[in-house]
């Protein structure tokens, strides 16, 4: 994709949310892996998609963590959005995710730090299955 068509931020999100649309049998369990991380006090919209081979962070229809983002989508331009974007748009709308309450910004800080650092947030995991 040319720089000239590559697309805004505004763009990106209608296509993520079109190709949501269209995409095919997704697996459950890859739906559920997405969490949507709440912060108490904080009007955020971030979640944390929880893999196999590591955690990536989120932001709605304009960013992922992986490398696919980085390197097809900011980097090269090759395309607007990586599988992670999409597949969270799908988890979102039929409802298959899970959220997390964290209690403070601090919290939020060192789970971001953690994904960012070491490609995994144990305090995110900690929180969810020790409810």
């Amino acid at each position: 994709m040319s720089t000239a068509g590559y697309c805004s931020a505004r763009d990106s999100i209608k296509k993520v949310l079109e190709a949501s649309k269209t995409v095919g049998v997704v697996d459950e369990q890859v739906l559920r892996r997405f969490v949507k991380v709440n912060v108490q006090g904080a009007d955020l919209n971030t979640w944390v998609y929880m893999g196999p081979s590591g955690d990536y962070v989120i932001v709605p229809g304009v960013f992922c963590s992986c490398s696919d983002f980085t390197i097809r989508v900011v980097g090269r331009r090759e395309k607007c959005y990586c599988k992670h974007l999409v597949e969270q748009a799908l988890s979102e709308k039929r409802g298959l995710y899970r959220v997390v309450d964290l209690g403070s910004f601090d919290e939020y800080i060192k789970v971001l730090n953690e994904v960012f650092t070491q490609n995994l947030t144990s305090t995110l995991r900690k929180k969810l299955y020790t409810r």
